[in-house]
C-alpha cells in the first residue's frame, strides 16, 4: 500500500508510525514549496496539520501555512492534485463543524477526487508526547485497508478495535469521526455516544 503523510513537524515521529512512511513536516515545507501533485499515486493519504474554524488553509508549526484550499481546487481553471481512488484520513480541526457543515478544506478535498475522506468535526485535540484516538484510528484503519477490506468496512473495524483495545483514548472528540464518500448539502455529526459499543452499531447503521 502506498501511503503519504503530511503534518506538523512536532508530530513527524507520530506520523512516521501512522501512516508507515516518512512524513512531509511543516517546516520546513510550507504552502509556497508544497507541491500538490505529490498527494497523488497513493492509496492512503494523512494529514495532521492545524486547522482554523472556516479558514481555506492548514497550518503546520508556529502557524506557517502548510497547504490552501486553492492548491487541492485551483479557481483560475488550472488543473488540481488527483486523488482518484485514494482515502484521506484528516486529524486536523474543524474538516467540519459542529453541526456538520463542511469547511472550505473539505469541500476542496473533494474537488480532488479522492474515494473516501475520514475526519471530525470541531476541535481535534492532539497528545505531543503519546498517540491520541484520531491517530490510532487513523493507524488501525491502514491496517484493515492493507488486509484488503474496502474503506468503509475498515473504517468500522478500526473504530470497533479502538473501543475494544484502547478505550481509554475513545474521547467525544474521536466518536465525531466518520466517513464520507461524498459531499451532500447537510452533513451529521457522527453519532455520539458514551458507550463505544452503542456509537458503533449506530455508526454501521449510518453509513
Amino acid at each position: 500500500m502506498q501511503t503519504f503523510a503530511y503534518c506538523s513537524q512536532s508530530f513527524g515521529r507520530l506520523m512516521r508510525r501512522v501512516a508507515g512512511a516518512s512524513p512531509t513536516l511543516c517546516p520546513p515545507v510550507t504552502m509556497e514549496t508544497f507541491e500538490p501533485s505529490s498527494l497523488e499515486g497513493h492509496d492512503l493519504v494523512f494529514f495532521k496539520l492545524h486547522g482554523l474554524k472556516g479558514q481555506p488553509y492548514w497550518y503546520g508549526d508556529d502557524h506557517i501555512t502548510a497547504l490552501s484550499a486553492g492548491q487541492l481546487a485551483p479557481a483560475d481553471g488550472s488543473v488540481g492534485p488527483d486523488l482518484q481512488g485514494a482515502v484521506v484520513f484528516v486529524a486536523n480541526c474543524w474538516l467540519t463543524d459542529h453541526h456538520g457543515k463542511p469547511g472550505p478544506m473539505l469541500k476542496a478535498l473533494f474537488e480532488a477526487n479522492p474515494a473516501a475522506i475520514i475526519g471530525g468535526s470541531g476541535p481535534t485535540y492532539a497528545l505531543r508526547d503519546g498517540i491520541g484516538g484520531p491517530d490510532l484510528l487513523a493507524l488501525y484503519l491502514r491496517f484493515f485497508l492493507q488486509l484488503g477490506f474496502p474503506v468503509a468496512n475498515a473504517f468500522r473495524l478500526a473504530r470497533l478495535r479502538l473501543y475494544l483495545k484502547r478505550p481509554d483514548r475513545v474521547t467525544q472528540n474521536t466518536l465525531t469521526f466518520r466517513l464520507y464518500e461524498h459531499l451532500p448539502d447537510t452533513l451529521l455529526p457522527a453519532p455520539v455516544s458514551p458507550n463505544p459499543i452503542t456509537a458503533q452499531s449506530a455508526a454501521a447503521k449510518e453509513s
